[in-house]
């Protein structure tokens, strides 16, 4: 047993090294940060912005300033007089009033070319405005505010499982099911690679000598498992300091990690390991049945563990039914819709040990499918077992 287990740790070891290169992943990082800096200058203006944007308007123009960095200089000259300045940066821009359509103001802003600060520029017109047409209608701020959000509603249920809007921790859920996603497709990569790779160079048969296919398999599918999670971790840091980027660089508030629900977390991590495996395990048995990955039709099979990651974001706005009760208990996808229900409505805790158990099963069994598929698969050459086969032999242990 400590033998096998060995064989094992050093399969996946063999596996990990086999597509991890390390300069890549430290070059990466460092490209990341660069772009980070560079927006963080522009952004900032450090280094591309200038300090201020001085606008021409009309001499009869309602506002004698706007925010910062708009500054506002009133012309009498024409428009044939104010272009020069423009296209000589004494202006950065020219606004001119056009005809009023239902009493709508409108203007034109003329500049050299497509500027960053035109959005922010038209935000700002359009409040001073908004705040011009209310004192002229004679209308308070509350009143605006009133008008254009007129009611609140307030959802009540006679189902008390369903959690408040503030209890809900589906942006949680939602983002352990896109890490999921990426180390899904980072497994499907490279699995297929390595394992139609060793099929074609007849390699993995001059192994079944010294370790048996199971133990193999096993190594390749907990390989192939790092890989996914470094994927996944990796992204995870990278939003992570993304949003601190933004958050207290940017706009300089301090970091807010509101939005994940550390309670919950390790049980949406479980799952997330649980659904990896079995994901892995089953793309491995597909491609050891696979001859010639440039003519497969079975390739599109490998796409298949996605599909509770779909089912998991199709049932946001319908936890508590029965299709998803059954689902959530189901080997196959219990390890993506008992997360989002979880985040959603409040599960008892044998609920949710019934859905571990039940993953845990499910991913046995595709193991074992796994090492019989990969034990026939790697050895048949010129042909692939048709779907019939497979079906049999993942059932039951070939003779």
């Amino acid at each position: 047993m400590e033998h096998k287990f060995k064989q094992i740790l050093l399969v996946a070891k063999w596996e990990f090294m086999q597509f991890f290169k390390w300069k890549q992943e430290l070059l990466s990082k460092v490209i990341m940060l660069c772009v980070g800096l560079f927006i963080y200058f522009s952004q900032s203006g450090a280094l591309f912005s200038p300090d201020k944007y001085v606008i021409a308007v009309p001499s009869n123009f309602s506002a004698s300033q706007l925010p910062a960095p708009f500054i506002i200089e009133k012309r009498s000259e024409a428009v044939e007089v104010l272009i020069p300045m423009l296209e000589n940066k004494q202006l950065d821009g020219i606004l001119l009033p056009m005809n009023t359509l239902d009493q709508q103001q409108q203007f034109k802003l003329i500049t050299v070319g497509k500027m960053a600060w035109q959005k922010e520029f038209e935000m700002v017109l359009s409040t001073h405005y908004s705040k011009v047409l209310a004192e002229r209608l004679n209308i308070t701020a509350q009143q605006i505010e009133l008008l254009q959000q007129p009611i609140t509603l307030v959802n009540s249920y006679l189902d008390t499982k369903i959690k408040s809007q503030e209890q809900q921790s589906s942006s949680t859920a939602i983002g352990v099911l896109v890490l999921m996603i990426i180390g899904i497709f980072m497994s499907f990569g490279q699995i297929f690679v390595s394992i139609t790779g060793e099929k074609q160079q007849r390699v993995t048969e001059q192994l079944y000598a010294c370790m048996s296919a199971q133990t193999w398999i096993d190594g390749k599918i907990f390989g192939q498992m790092l890989h996914s999670l470094k994927a996944m971790i990796s992204t995870l840091i990278s939003f992570i300091l993304v949003m601190a980027f933004m958050q207290v660089i940017l706009k300089g508030q301090p970091l807010d990690l509101s939005m994940i629900n550390f309670d919950l977390l390790p049980w949406l991590g479980l799952f997330a390991l649980l659904g990896i495996y079995m994901a892995t395990a089953f793309m491995a048995a597909i491609a050891s049945a696979i001859d010639d990955p440039n003519h497969s039709g079975k390739t599109a099979f490998m796409i298949l563990p996605l599909l509770p990651m779909i089912i998991g974001f199709f049932i946001i706005d319908s936890p508590s039914g029965t299709f998803v009760e059954v689902l959530s208990y189901f080997p196959l996808t219990a390890f993506a819709v008992m997360p989002m229900k979880m985040a959603l409505i409040d599960v008892p805790i044998w609920q949710t040990l019934i859905a571990i158990v039940s993953t845990l099963i499910g991913c046995y069994f595709t193991r074992v499918s796994a090492g019989r598929l990969f034990k026939l698969g790697m050895v048949m050459y010129g042909k692939e077992p048709n779907l019939k086969q497979m079906l049999r032999w993942a059932l039951k242990e070939p003779s």
